[in-house]
């Protein structure tokens, strides 16, 4: 998984993809979350994102969306959290983290939102009321800024769905191969209940 993780990755930034570089990284966010919802929250938290566990999946995907553009320490942790969850084994056989992967994480997220949530459109508009000018340039970069968010808050969702499909097909799994022992047992019960009980009437005829 982490091999292929990696694969795409550099494949994407390699074509200066960062659309789909991106995707890949929300996507990896959305398992981080349905893997284990504490450390999600403790991610938001220690970025200095209001979180709880109280918060629903939906909530804490919205929470990290609103912030993960102008948010420098939740950009770094998640570029962390992403690559642990893609960590490989070094030639000592210890868990490793890649660096370089945390780097490009990191310049993925920080190129793809691209500060959305600023107001730099305002302050570069020179020699116009500023609280009457709505250039469309900066309608456009609106839209465009909260398109990308969207997407993003879409792929998370994905990566969510992603592992809870693959968990419930695990637990169908079990459960099908328990009721198929069951079965079994069952069937494997009265078949040696029927032999007793026909030797055990050959018995009685010999005994006659």
């Amino acid at each position: 998984m982490a091999k292929e993780f990696y694969n795409d990755l550099i494949k994407y930034v390699s074509a200066s993809d960062t659309a789909n570089a991106n995707s890949l990284l929300m996507k990896e966010v959305g398992k981080s979350l349905a893997k284990n919802k504490s450390d999600f929250v403790e991610l938001l938290t220690s970025s200095g994102v209001p979180a709880n566990d109280s918060m629903t999946d939906t909530e804490l995907i919205d929470a990290f969306i609103s912030n993960i553009s102008t948010n420098k320490t939740l950009k770094i942790s998640t570029a962390y959290m992403i690559n642990k969850r893609n960590a490989f084994l070094n030639a000592d056989g210890v868990e490793q983290v890649s660096d370089k992967g945390v780097k490009v994480s990191y310049k993925v997220m920080n190129d793809f939102f691209d500060n959305a949530d600023n107001n730099e459109d305002y302050e570069n508009a020179e020699g116009e009321e500023k609280s009457n000018f709505i250039p469309i340039g900066m309608i456009a970069r609106k839209a465009k800024r909260f398109f990308k968010k969207d997407k993003a808050q879409e792929d998370i969702k994905d990566g969510v769905v992603e592992v809870k499909k693959v968990e419930a097909t695990v637990k169908q799994k079990e459960l099908e191969s328990k009721a198929k022992n069951k079965k079994i047992l069952i069937i494997s019960g009265v078949s040696l209940l029927g032999l007793a009980i026909i030797g055990l009437v050959i018995y009685k005829l010999k005994n006659k």
